[in-house]
């Protein structure tokens, strides 16, 4: 279906998502776009190891808006199967377009249609084709298949493939010259939510589930659980994190991004266990938890991923967050739209990680005041630290 253009309510919410990464995450604001080569440098591992590693080039991408003197393109958006309204990544994906239209490097007439079933989403490119969107953004690792196949077959569009790199029946990367992969490397942040989780949890047990067993979701599960062990190995502590074993690289999934019921129950499941802090990973699933936690009086806090919950879901659920693992979808979304329509879009995996704002953690919100400003500063250094390399924690590998 066709988007309604004036949807700025989502925009506003998910443009201050982002306003509050470079917020939480970052100590300079440059209005430049700059890469630096790799570099070799000494990392001190979660284990307190040292060794030498070649960090991947750096980009940081611009801040202030710059004269735009291109063509405005049509841009259209393919959702996955959680729907515009996720209030996670297809959300956050189309406000990219949407910051796109407002600032004219997309065609008024874009728009976005939304998958019911895996079977919707070739119908839905043929539309595209058919209308003549010059540009198609897919969302979300199970588009990967149909995305490769048809940015294959239309060598002329641009493609902006959100949260995957397409790869072959090997596994290589396909490296096609019209694709653009946003990747993000959430678990660097995730790490530093799992310490903070870790160190507020009163019962210590921290738990996680996620819809499905995809890369783009294990790796917040990954990263969040790798930080509590950290914590465990600063602090001397035993805090336990139910739902995912980084040695097997598996845990818990409901199989659905879409089953509210399923991941209410598994919810329940977990604070049974007594975990007093949950992080689900998989668009609205993490909601179900949230309610479960008012319906019962639990003393439990949520964690989100991708757009900053506090401001991106419902209003009961707001004094739940204890923070958000964010990922700049929206900026990212729009940087792509607009470097096609100026042409200077180059293909390839683009990755947001710390080092340059593309994912961060969310303010504490209602929960300022019940973290220790120790725990706060810890935190904080952690980021840093991380983000200066001076911390390697085996965090998965992302792009190519």
């Amino acid at each position: 279906m066709r988007s309604e253009l004036k949807k700025r309510g989502a925009l506003l919410a998910l443009l201050l998502a982002f306003a509050l990464i470079v917020a939480a995450c970052s100590s300079d604001d440059s209005g430049d776009t700059t890469t630096t080569a790799g570099t070799e440098e000494t990392t001190t591992t979660a284990g307190g190891t040292e060794e030498t590693t070649t960090t991947a080039a750096e980009t940081t991408t611009t801040t202030e808006a710059d004269a735009f003197t291109g063509t405005a393109i049509k841009t259209c958006l393919v959702t996955d199967l959680a729907g515009i309204d996720d209030r996670s990544f297809n959300a956050g994906s189309w406000a990219g377009v949407e910051a796109a239209i407002e600032l004219g490097y997309a065609t008024e007439d874009s728009f976005y249609i939304e998958s019911a079933e895996a079977a919707d989403w070739q119908p839905a490119i043929d539309q595209m084709v058919n209308q003549g969107c010059e540009h198609i953004v897919t969302v979300g690792f199970a588009l990967g298949e149909v995305t490769a196949i048809n940015a294959q077959a239309y060598p002329d569009i641009t493609w902006t493939m959100v949260d995957n790199v397409l790869t072959d029946e090997n596994f290589a990367p396909l490296g096609l010259p019209n694709v653009r992969e946003l990747v993000y490397q959430t678990d660097q942040a995730a790490f530093a939510a799992g310490y903070l989780a870790a160190g507020t949890s009163s019962t210590g047990v921290l738990c996680t589930y996620g819809g499905a067993n995809f890369p783009t979701v294990s790796i917040f599960m990954d990263g969040f659980t790798r930080g509590a062990q950290y914590y465990n190995e600063v602090k001397g502590t035993d805090v336990q994190v139910l739902g995912w074993d980084p040695e097997a690289g598996d845990g818990l999934f409901t199989g659905s991004f879409t089953d509210m019921n399923l991941a209410r129950s598994t919810a329940e499941s977990l604070f049974q266990e007594n975990c007093d802090i949950i992080i689900p990973v998989g668009g609205a699933i993490n909601l179900p938890a949230g309610d479960v936690i008012n319906d019962t009086s639990l003393d439990a806090a949520l964690v989100g991923v991708d757009a900053d919950a506090f401001i991106a879901m419902p209003e009961q659920y707001q004094s739940l967050w204890l923070t958000t693992v964010l990922k700049d979808l929206t900026g990212l979304v729009t940087l792509s739209v607009k470097e096609d329509a100026s042409d200077a879009w180059t293909p390839g995996a683009y990755v947001g990680n710390l080092q340059n704002d593309g994912v961060g953690l969310a303010p504490l919100h209602d929960w300022e005041g019940k973290v220790s400003p120790e725990l706060q500063a810890e935190v904080a250094q952690l980021l840093l630290d991380i983000k200066a390399g001076t911390i390697k924690a085996d965090f998965t590998p992302v792009g190519y």
